[in-house]
């Protein structure tokens, strides 16, 4: 194969969609495919299936030198000796094991676990699951062997092993990040011990080689081809976009948002777990990231699609969108929305919060009430960058976003008024699943390729910075941050299911209030 002729594969196992892609040396794309991802109790078998048939379409009978596969954390299955599934598929939406993860709070305290692993106490962690399956399926835990989340399977399925990595380790809930191993005493607390969970890769390690059945089953991949399991999506994603040095930052935007700083060392876990925040090392091992997630980005728009704004469903949601935020004239609008779904999990967690309306009058259209609601999604996310800066001590000069959402012409515009540091965005749409196949280069001995290319973004002629900027200090973090007296206390573990995910919600009884 000539040098000119090298390609490699990247796999993303994401919660909606399981995207591949196919690439140069220099990140370009030269094929790409999706495939929805099956989640329900029985479909690890068809999980692997959409993710091999992505890949082949990706690929399309070429031959890529190494293959990178990343995805969803928590969600998994355990196996059993002969790597079979011998329980449920469990995604981490599912809300059992709530439960076991507040006695696990209660037990070794809130504080302890997120000392040591980095994770907040949450019914998502694999931990708490395990516990569930111990107390409500008993036999499974017992033949379990093994345990694979979504992108170990789909690496097992193309090498014939099973192994995970650090990132990916560290949103069990049962991995000390500090030393790098699982931790025996709280696996302990779910009756299992260290040989019963997957070796831990160091970063760049290759699982394995393809094997002929799955070079069969994929045109174009060639048996003994590395895979790497690159790691987590979030993390993965930010290393393509560039983010892979101490204070550098990404806002990584999808049906969910998370904001990733990265570090020199581990943050003050305290002071972390107050805001809400998950640590642990990055992609390269060296580099530590600091962690805020919220429910409040493509999950309240599409809320708000359905409920408030009557927009369509299916591809002509985007172009729908796009035009009502087009049409909304100049921004600031002067409704503030308090953009929590389900709660809020960070900065100052506050799960008692829900969606409110502030300022909305008669005269307020479809077209203002959309460019509300990017609005705060964009004040919301400039809390969080700022709460990260002040706990790893570093000021970004620049956040770059990554996701679906910045392909809309004025949502990526709002949050650059917004934002007192530069923004840059990266283009690509599928940046996990290309961060990935630049992974499985590095690790397949190539020299490690550059970030993806980004674009400094200015507001638009329509966004007033200075407007919008005193608009987050005067109106939207007083608003917020107010305690209010009818809300319940914060429980010690975080909501049981998906932060972004469908439920109904009531606004409050008469959102038209005066403007502040």
């Amino acid at each position: 194969m000539s040098v000119a002729a090298v390609t490699f594969a990247g796999l993303d196992v994401g919660t909606t969609t399981t995207k591949a892609v196919l690439c140069d040396p220099a990140g370009r794309v030269l094929g790409r495919a999706e495939r929805p991802t099956p989640l329900g109790e029985s479909d690890a078998g068809r999980l692997v299936a959409g993710a091999l048939d992505a890949l082949a379409e990706a690929l399309a009978g070429r031959a890529p030198a190494a293959v990178g596969v990343t995805g969803m954390a928590e969600t998994g299955v355990p196996l059993d000796a002969d790597g079979e599934p011998c329980g449920p598929l469990l995604a981490w939406p599912d809300p059992r094991g709530a439960a076991q993860a507040a006695a696990l709070a209660d037990r070794l305290g809130a504080a302890a676990l997120h000392g040591t692993t980095g994770v907040r106490p949450a019914a998502k962690a694999p931990l708490a699951r395990w516990r569930w399956l111990a107390e409500r399926a008993p036999a499974a835990l017992a033949a379990m062997r093994g345990w694979a989340g979504a992108p170990e399977l789909a690496v097992r399925a193309l090498t014939g092993r099973l192994a995970t990595e650090v990132t990916l380790a560290q949103r069990t809930m049962a991995f000390d990040v500090h030393r790098r191993r699982w931790d025996a005493a709280l696996l302990a607390e779910a009756g299992l011990d260290p040989d019963r969970l997957p070796p831990v890769l160091p970063p760049g390690r290759p699982t394995g080689g393809v094997t002929a059945g799955a070079a069969a089953r994929v045109p174009g991949l060639r048996a003994g081809t590395p895979v790497l399991l690159a790691g987590h999506d979030h993390p993965v994603g930010a290393w393509a976009a560039g983010v892979r040095a101490p204070g550098q930052v990404a806002d990584s935007l999808g049906t969910a948002e998370a904001v990733l700083t990265l570090a020199a060392g581990p943050p003050d876990a305290a002071s972390a777990l107050g805001q809400g925040m998950g640590f642990g090392r990055a992609v390269d091992g060296a580099t530590w990231y600091l962690l805020a997630g919220t429910g409040s980005c493509g999950a309240l728009v599409e809320w708000a699609g359905d409920r408030l704004l009557g927009l369509p469903p299916g591809a002509e949601r985007h172009a729908a969108l796009g035009a009502l935020l087009a049409a909304a004239g100049p921004g600031p609008t002067g409704i503030t929305v308090e953009p929590y779904l389900t709660g809020r999990s960070a900065p100052a967690p506050d799960l008692g919060r829900r969606l409110a309306l502030h300022g909305l009058t008669p005269e307020d259209d479809r077209a203002q009430l959309a460019l509300a609601v990017v609005e705060s999604t964009a004040y919301q996310a400039r809390w969080m960058v700022e709460t990260q800066a002040a706990l790893t001590g570093h000021r970004p000069e620049a956040v770059t976003l990554l996701g679906g959402p910045v392909a809309q012409p004025r949502w990526p515009r709002v949050k650059a008024a917004v934002s007192p540091w530069a923004t840059r965005v990266l283009a690509e749409p599928h940046a996990p699943a290309l961060g990935a196949a630049l992974r499985a280069a590095e690790a397949a001995g190539h020299p490690t390729p550059k970030p993806l290319p980004t674009e400094r973004l200015a507001p638009g002629e329509e966004e007033n910075a200075a407007a919008y900027q005193r608009r987050y200090a005067e109106a939207f973090l007083p608003l917020v941050t107010a305690r209010s007296p009818d809300r319940a206390a914060e429980p010690a573990a975080e909501p049981a299911g998906d932060p972004a995910g469908d439920r109904t919600h009531d606004l409050p009884n008469d959102p038209r209030q005066q403007r502040s």
